[in-house]
Formats: structure tokens, C-alpha cells, sequence
């Protein structure tokens, strides 16, 4: 086939090809959907708030220090009390929100960069370890992209015409309901905000500055009311901002470094690249993409940097963290700008076609590498790291009258969503508590279970080292004052179960 005719059916190509990128991420959301893994530990404490708490109730803190949107709470009960408490009514929307960022990457890649890097993003999104993985989670973070696309998409129709009322009143809408389903949606409207308004001040429209002005102001009201009711007690939570930390940009002369090291770790989680692609790398793709996309005036490259700008800002000011499954919302723009990057350097080569189109096939190849092997592996050989169904059914089969069950304070959330599936509400429970700061205390906790006969001990979550750690210490006091009489552990799963005689 000539180059002539191959370029006349190049957008057939270009189509099928998305299409097949898109099937392939519904396949692997679909293949983990469909094996209806249990609770993981968050989706077990924010799960039992949906579960015990009535719509009004979602708007008062929530237990086990979890934060979400209240939209997307409501939804989630709503969820709940129509389609029954499962994991499957749960997480129908993060999944649906998933599902649809497949098809909202492509509609704005293709828009904004050409085949190769437009490719690379969506097989990115498809196949990344993370994306998939939260995409079929009760979480929010998938509902977070997809706003964040959808936001995105909005802002580029509305440049490309003159708005009229129905456009504005839309855009409100929009901006207001999103700011209630998805906590950094607020960062992107301060980028679309922003610049159309510079659009219009640069066309000395009147009329669309101040109804632009109007939208913003309805934007605001609706997060100053969704600050009071809840924003509030999310910033001045100390456990949360503790836990997120790491992922506060520092106020000092290492700002820029920390940024830097920030954004290439994106990428690698939840971009889901390699660990072992050197960072200098992927950091000359992302920004010589952006730099590239703004010597073409490309306007959408300004909404995705102001809304860096200001998420980066809340980072400084302790109020969002900028790192991790947080910021996931920004793993689009930045794969869109790193699939220019690819584009820049085949058109850097351009004078040799074939050498340029070889050299940007490689370069998208040797990222991809990673991700689709490693999908490809999961969806073959699922991982069931925190499914504690097994291990429920074998503790309902052997729990007898008398005997104890001892929750290390990561198993309590899952056991608690689940003792009523497997009829073990009503049994004696003993809730540990969290003594990682001190582990010797746990032998002070364990001696309380003397003079049980039957003792159960329950780990879960022990992918994490302080778990890990916990058990082992508790095990240890165990030995010291019983004697372990059985072991268990369901294949594949990182969750152990212990029976002991405390009589000592």
C-alpha cells in the first residue's frame, strides 16, 4: 500500500485503534470487577459509614478519620438503598466513572496532540496497576478524573463558539455540582474560570466577563456552603494531615525540587509506569510536552497549569495533599502532556519520516511496556491480597459458643462490614487498639484475653509494614502467656488467622 493511501485511511486506523485501547481498559475493569473481591481496608471504613448512617448522618464527620465528597457519599447511599448493601451496588459508580474517563481521555487527546502520544494516554489509562485497580474500588478517586476530564472537555466547547445563556447557566451548573462530587474539581475550575475570563478581557467582551463573573461567584457560594458543612472538619483533621504529609509542598528553598519529585512521581503512582524509568526522563517528556503545547497556543495547556498551580498552592497551606491516589485527578493532563512530548520529539526528526515515526513508536513502546504486562499478568492471575471472604467462611465454621476473637485494629473495619454476611455479629469480640508507637504495650492488651480457652486473632492490611509488624509483636505475648493450636490463611491472600489457648 502506497503512503498516499496508507495517509487516506490514517483516521480509520487512528479510530480503531482507540476503540481497541478503550475495549482493552473496559476488559481489565470488567475481568477485576467481576471477581467481587472483598472490602479492602478504606473501602471497608468508608463502606461501614455509608451503611450506618443515614443521608443526613454522611454530612457529620466520618468514622475511621475517612474523608470523601458529600455528593459522592449521597450517591453512594442512594446506591445502597436501592440496589441492596453489596460491594457491587458500592462500587457501580467509581466504576461507571472509570468507564467513562476511557472515552473522555480520548476525546480530548485527539483533540490536543496527534496519533502516537494521543495512543500513549489512553493505553496509559487503560492499563495502569492503579487506575484499574481504584477504578473498580468504592473510592473516589475514579469519579475524580472523570469530573476533571468531563470539566475539561466543557471548557474547550465553550472557546470554540459564543456562549449564549443556556451555555453559562451549564457551565454553572456543572461547576457547582462538581465541586460537591469531586473535592479537586474546584483546583480545574479555577484554571477554566480563569482563563476564560482572560479570553474575554483580551476581547474586551463585557457581557461574557461579567456573566463569566456570575458563574464564578455561584462556583464559590457552593464551596463556601460545602466548606462549612464539611471541608472544615477535613482540613483540621490531624490524623489525615499526618497521614498525608510527605505529600505537603514545604514553604523553603526546596520547593522546586520537591515539585519535580512530585510530578515524576505521578507517573510512576497511579501513572503506573515503571519505577525503573529514570525520572530525568520522564520529566524532559512531560515539560518539553507542555512547552510545546504552549508555542502552539494551545489554550487547554493553560487550564491544566493554573489548576497545578493552585493545587500546588492548598499543598503549601496543608489543605490538599499533591502526590499519590490525591492527585490522581491529574494523571489525564499529564499524560496528555507527556504524549506531546513523545509527538515533539517525532516531529524534531521529521526530516526522516520513517526514522521519526519508529523513534516515537519505541519511546511510547518502552513506557508502555510496563503497565500492559503487568495488567495483562493481573487480569490472568488476579491478586486477593485483602479478600477475607475464606477466611470469614472458615472462622463462621469453626467459631464455637465461649470462644473470643481478638481484631487487630486494621482487621476491625472488614470483619465489622462483614459479620452479618457470615453470621458472626453477635460473637465476642475483642477490638485492639493501635500501639504501633509502642509495642510493648500490646503485651499489657493480650494479657486481658487470659484464661481464654479459644482465642481467635484476626490480621489483615499486613501488606503494610506496621501491620506486619503489630502481628508479629502480638504473637509474641500470645506465645508468652498461650499456645497456638491452629493457623490460617486463604491462598493468595495476606490475611492470617490464629486460634490460641490463653489459659495459661
Amino acid at each position: 500500500m502506497s503512503i498516499n493511501r496508507l495517509l487516506k485511511y490514517q483516521p480509520y486506523i487512528e479510530t480503531t485503534a482507540a476503540l481497541l485501547a478503550i475495549g482493552y481498559g473496559l476488559a481489565l475493569r470488567l475481568r477485576v470487577l467481576s471477581l467481587n473481591l472483598t472490602f479492602w481496608l478504606d473501602e471497608a471504613m468508608l463502606g461501614l459509614n455509608i451503611v450506618n448512617r443515614s443521608f443526613a448522618e454522611l454530612i457529620k464527620p466520618l468514622d475511621y478519620n475517612q474523608g470523601a465528597p458529600l455528593g459522592f457519599l449521597w450517591i453512594s447511599k442512594a446506591a445502597q438503598v436501592l440496589l441492596g448493601n453489596h460491594e457491587y451496588a458500592l462500587r457501580l459508580f467509581p466504576f461507571a466513572a472509570s468507564c467513562a474517563s476511557l472515552f473522555l481521555l480520548w476525546l480530548l487527546a485527539r483533540q490536543l496532540i496527534k496519533p502516537v502520544g494521543m495512543l500513549f494516554a489512553l493505553l496509559i489509562i487503560s492499563s495502569s496497576r492503579y487506575l484499574v485497580s481504584y477504578g473498580v474500588q468504592f473510592k473516589q478517586y475514579a469519579v475524580d478524573v472523570a469530573i476533571t476530564l468531563f470539566l475539561y472537555l466543557f471548557a474547550l466547547h465553550l472557546l470554540r463558539k459564543t456562549c449564549t445563556k443556556k451555555d453559562y447557566l451549564l457551565l454553572a451548573l456543572s461547576g457547582g455540582l462538581s465541586i460537591w462530587i469531586s473535592h479537586p474539581a474546584l483546583f480545574t475550575l479555577a484554571g477554566i474560570g480563569l482563563l476564560l475570563m482572560a479570553v474575554t478581557f483580551v476581547k474586551k467582551d463585557r457581557a461574557g466577563s461579567l456573566n463569566y463573573t456570575l458563574v464564578g461567584g455561584f462556583w464559590g457560594l457552593n464551596f463556601i456552603a460545602l466548606y462549612l458543612i464539611q471541608y472544615r472538619s477535613l482540613a483540621s483533621n490531624e490524623y489525615l494531615t499526618n497521614f498525608w504529609s510527605e505529600y505537603f509542598m514545604p514553604v523553603a528553598l526546596s520547593a522546586p525540587g520537591w515539585i519535580l519529585s512530585r510530578i515524576a512521581g505521578l507517573f510512576y503512582n497511579p501513572g503506573g509506569l515503571d519505577f525503573g524509568i529514570p525520572e530525568v526522563f520522564i520529566l524532559t517528556l512531560f515539560f518539553g510536552g507542555m512547552l510545546s503545547m504552549l508555542w502552539r497556543e494551545k489554550r487547554w495547556i493553560w487550564i491544566f497549569f493554573i489548576s497545578m498551580l493552585f493545587t500546588l498552592a492548598a499543598s503549601s497551606l496543608d489543605k490538599y495533599p499533591f502526590g499519590g491516589r490525591m492527585a490522581m485527578f491529574a494523571i489525564p493532563g499529564m499524560l496528555v502532556c507527556a504524549g506531546e512530548g513523545i509527538e515533539l520529539v517525532r516531529r524534531l526528526l521529521g526530516r526522516i519520516p520513517v526514522l521519526s515515526w519508529i523513534t516515537a513508536l519505541m519511546l511510547a513502546g518502552y513506557l508502555l511496556y510496563a503497565p500492559i504486562s503487568f495488567s495483562i499478568e493481573t487480569a490472568l492471575k488476579p491478586r486477593l491480597t485483602e479478600n477475607i471472604s475464606g477466611t470469614m467462611s472458615y472462622l463462621k465454621a469453626n467459631y464455637r459458643a465461649g470462644d473470643v476473637i481478638y481484631l487487630h485494629h486494621f482487621s476491625s473495619p472488614a470483619f465489622r462490614y462483614y459479620a452479618a454476611k457470615y453470621g458472626l455479629e453477635d460473637a465476642n469480640v475483642f477490638e485492639g487498639t493501635d500501639l504501633h508507637l509502642n509495642r510493648a504495650a500490646y503485651q499489657a492488651e493480650i494479657a486481658q484475653l487470659a484464661g481464654n480457652k479459644r482465642a481467635w486473632l484476626l490480621f489483615s492490611h499486613l501488606t503494610d509494614i506496621q501491620s506486619a509488624d503489630d502481628r508479629d509483636a502480638i504473637l509474641k505475648y500470645a506465645n508468652l502467656i498461650g499456645e497456638k493450636k491452629r493457623e490460617f490463611s486463604d491462598p493468595g491472600t495476606l490475611i492470617k488467622l490464629y486460634l490460641y489457648q490463653l489459659s495459661r
